[in-house]
């Protein structure tokens, strides 16, 4: 299928939209409830006793009854010595938990301007021993749990003793939990599960993704939105007209083989396929500029991107055209 695309300058105006004030939006006050230092607090010499005392106040966390297992379990946890040193860095990090409250009620104020119909559950901070599986953040329709310990930028080496990539430890920055806070909810309320059947598709539910998150902070640099370095976010912006010519000329638009998946997509140091330099998930920023080019040139609100999903549509009325 070919495609047209017109020219146009490179516009900022998809920002004008983002710029809402949301200053009078719930909540206007937040509460976070700290799981974890309550937790932590604990004498654990008589244990069982001081995690039934605040069962009731984290039910949503540990369920309205404790086994003798469950208490077992969260008492060995508790008094790992690792498990200990991560909470003591979640304490010197977080000492003042308003900074954390405000990041999040900002992006909670965006997500009501918006979806002003979304009811979300009360919000705790938690240590999980940085659990891959669950990741930073995790929501139930009971609680919306962001674990601490994944903001450490690295302090200690702790993610390099439990074998993160440096690539990936990096992005556990304070600034990142707005951008992981964010796409929680956007996979949780706004995500459309459409079966992406190639490369352009792939590209265009990313960018919308990226999109969303940036719409709940919009002050947010994209470094941190995208998970690159300084460098390779120079990189790109320089590389962006070279980049795209490749995914045309090559004719990867509309593949939809596993390499061309991997080159474009898969998460790691670098693309070897363009650069040592180069960042991974190319394909990923890409998609983010052509969103932004759609909304750049296009009468259209946050959620009506959301709800489209005629995703030719959007690459064609993006009129996305990079500099080279």
């Amino acid at each position: 299928m070919a495609v047209s695309f017109l020219s146009c300058s490179k516009s900022d105006s998809y920002k004008k939209k983002l710029n809402v004030n949301c200053k009078n939006v719930e909540p206007r006050q937040l509460e976070i409830m700290e799981y974890n230092k309550a937790l932590f607090s604990i004498d654990t010499a008589d244990f069982e006793t001081g995690l039934q005392s605040i069962r009731p106040q984290f039910s949503a966390l540990l369920g309205d009854t404790l086994e003798t297992s469950d208490i077992l379990f969260i008492k060995n946890f508790v008094t790992d010595t690792f498990a200990m040193r991560i909470n003591e860095l979640v304490e010197e990090t977080f000492h003042n938990l308003e900074i954390v409250s405000n990041k999040v009620k900002d992006v909670y104020q965006h997500l009501r301007y918006y979806y002003p119909e979304v009811t979300l559950p009360p919000t705790f901070t938690y240590v999980s021993g940085i659990d891959f599986d669950n990741g930073p953040v995790m929501i139930s329709p009971e609680a919306v749990m962001i674990s601490l310990d994944f903001y450490l930028s690295n302090k200690d080496f702790v993610y390099d003793k439990v074998g993160m990539p440096r690539y990936v430890s990096r992005r556990c920055q304070p600034a990142s939990l707005s951008k992981d806070l964010a796409e929680s909810l956007y996979y949780t309320y706004c995500h459309d599960n459409i079966k992406n059947k190639n490369v352009m598709m792939e590209m265009i539910a990313r960018g919308k993704k990226y999109f969303f998150i940036e719409a709940m902070e919009p002050s947010m640099n994209d470094s941190v939105l995208l998970g690159y370095s300084s460098r390779q976010m120079e990189w790109v912006q320089d590389n962006e007209g070279e980049v795209w010519a490749t995914i045309v000329g090559n004719n990867m638009l509309y593949a939809n083989s596993f390499e061309q998946y991997r080159v474009l997509f898969n998460d790691g140091p670098f693309t070897a396929a363009f650069s040592e330099n180069a960042p991974a998930r190319l394909g990923d920023f890409i998609g983010l500029q052509i969103i932004r080019s759609f909304m750049s040139n296009n009468d259209e609100s946050l959620r009506q991107l959301m709800e489209t999903t005629d995703y030719q549509d959007i690459l064609q009325r993006s009129r996305y055209k990079p500099r080279k």
